[in-house]
């Protein structure tokens, strides 16, 4: 199976072809600007864009109550991602195990969680662990639900980078005298987690939009924070506005990381090719 990139799979547009391209893009932009300029034209009209509507947000309560929101968000994405990483990791090297009775258990716990939704995962640590005597903080509830579903898709992800790699590189590195599990773990999971990069992060920004199911059991995350602003102010519009910015942002962080990593895997492997050479 080769690597090459996905711009050479196909012909590159023609003149016309470019032209299409570029004039559907301005119809697009226009359109959405279109839309956005009646949204907020709408919003104006009823008052949404006034002085008075928006001051409740200087208060220093409020700021005090989004910030231990966006605390909390992060800390629950935070862990859960880390934990789905290292989980979702040992998942795909176990799909890949020449053991075929582990293989088999593991595709079969990875399609059960893959497709359930993670908030009938969430009822479930909130209503069945409780039977077993596993009574579990709030905050480990959210954490775990999001953890399960999505370690099982990140097991995906990786796995599918891994067996794009050739197969003479294991082979090239067993020949050198490296055990199998040294292979993978120097060779083979650095070229994997580079090539999964993008799909990773838009794993990790779904991971971090799924912290929102927190509101199901009151965990005091931002959508949950919005609520309580809106119910108190009766400008719900207004917070739901500045958590959804607040959400972007985090996300443009997110995604400006994931290129700094991608960057910093590159020149690890340039340099590394440099040596072998």
């Amino acid at each position: 199976m080769t690597n090459a990139p996905i711009d050479r799979m196909f012909d590159p547009p023609g003149p016309r072809g470019r032209r299409t391209i570029r004039l559907a893009s301005m119809l697009v932009v226009a359109l959405l600007a279109g839309l956005a300029w009646l949204v907020l034209y709408r919003f104006g009209r009823s008052g949404g864009l006034d002085r008075q509507a928006w001051a409740i947000f200087e208060s220093p309560n409020v700021i005090k109550l989004l910030g231990k929101a966006l605390y909390a968000t992060v800390r629950a994405a935070l862990l859960a991602g880390l934990i789905a990483l290292a989980w979702g990791t040992a998942l795909a090297l176990m799909r890949l195990s020449r053991h075929r009775w582990l293989r088999m258990a593991v595709a079969a716990y990875v399609e059960v969680t893959r497709s359930l939704p993670t908030l009938l995962v969430l009822y479930f640590t909130i209503l069945v662990l409780p039977f077993y005597g596993l009574r579990l903080p709030i905050y480990g509830q959210l954490v775990l639900a999001l953890t399960i579903t999505n370690a099982s898709m990140i097991s995906e992800v990786l796995r599918a980078s891994l067996l794009s790699i050739p197969a003479g590189q294991l082979e090239a590195s067993l020949s050198l005298g490296l055990t199998r599990p040294r292979a993978f773990w120097y060779i083979i999971l650095p070229q994997g987690f580079r090539a999964a990069m993008p799909a990773l992060v838009a794993q990790l920004v779904y991971l971090l939009k799924g912290t929102t199911l927190g509101y199901v059991i009151s965990y005091e995350e931002l959508l949950y924070s919005a609520k309580l602003i809106g119910e108190y102010t009766n400008f719900i519009l207004q917070s739901i506005l500045v958590v959804t910015a607040i959400y972007l942002v985090l996300n443009i962080i997110l995604s400006r990381v994931s290129i700094w990593i991608e960057q910093r895997l590159c020149v690890r492997g340039a340099a590394a090719s440099s040596k072998r050479k």
